[in-house]
């Protein structure tokens, strides 16, 4: 018997999907020409990180310590002229809708420097199950476009992969708004609106055919 005709398509996805949580990052600094008073007034300032968490302890899911510094400042033929420390905190929401309300906290604090908020999608997050099966779904119907235009339809799958691996999944683009702090009496208002995700997926289909009819094309 003759082997079945195939045909072997690729087919895409992108949604557009809220974040599901997201992210900052607050560095408590302190700078003095001792080294002793540099790490007195970090300790100080560090202590204000630790105030904002408690005080938003319903709204941060989970924060660590990302990073500590302490080096000497040097300035040319100076030499050494003082010392600077700091600890980098980063912070994590999951409810992002009131993200803001830390964003513009931690921006009011005094000798700090905030770097987000980073909007980013759970790795099992529903919207990768989707791309895959919006991917699919228009792998079928490219599949079925082409069978009908050699008169065939489709009879089987022989094959599904995720494109380019044997068994990756979709990737996704996490966008980020980006914000440096600045000395602040009060807490500034702030009007963070979080970035939709995009969640791309792709499979490549190898689809059995009924006989074409080449006479009707």
């Amino acid at each position: 018997m003759e082997p079945a005709p195939r045909v072997v398509v690729r087919g895409e996805a992108t949604l557009r999907v809220p974040p599901d949580h997201a992210s900052i990052t607050v560095a408590a600094t302190g700078r003095d020409r001792h080294r002793d008073r540099a790490l007195a007034q970090l300790r100080e300032r560090h202590q204000l990180v630790t105030s904002l968490l408690a005080r938003f302890a319903d709204l941060v899911t989970e924060y660590s310590t990302e990073s500590v510094s302490v080096h000497p400042v040097v300035e040319g033929r100076k030499g050494i002229t003082g010392y600077a420390a700091t600890v980098s905190t980063r912070i994590r929401m999951d409810d992002v809708g009131r993200a803001g309300e830390v964003v513009a906290a931690a921006a009011a604090l005094e000798g700090c420097e905030l770097w987000g908020p980073s909007w980013q999608l759970d790795r099992d997050s529903p919207a990768h199950a989707d791309a895959r099966a919006a991917a699919i779904a228009e792998a079928v119907t490219r599949a079925r476009g082409y069978a009908a235009a050699v008169g065939s339809t489709l009879t089987g799958l022989v094959e599904l992969r995720d494109v380019g691996t044997g068994g990756s999944g979709p990737v996704f683009m996490a966008a980020s708004a980006t914000m440096r702090s600045v000395t602040a009496p009060a807490e500034p208002e702030l009007d963070v609106v979080p970035a939709q995700q995009e969640v791309h997926g792709a499979v490549e289909a190898v689809f059995t055919l009924s006989p074409p009819d080449l006479e009707a094309i």
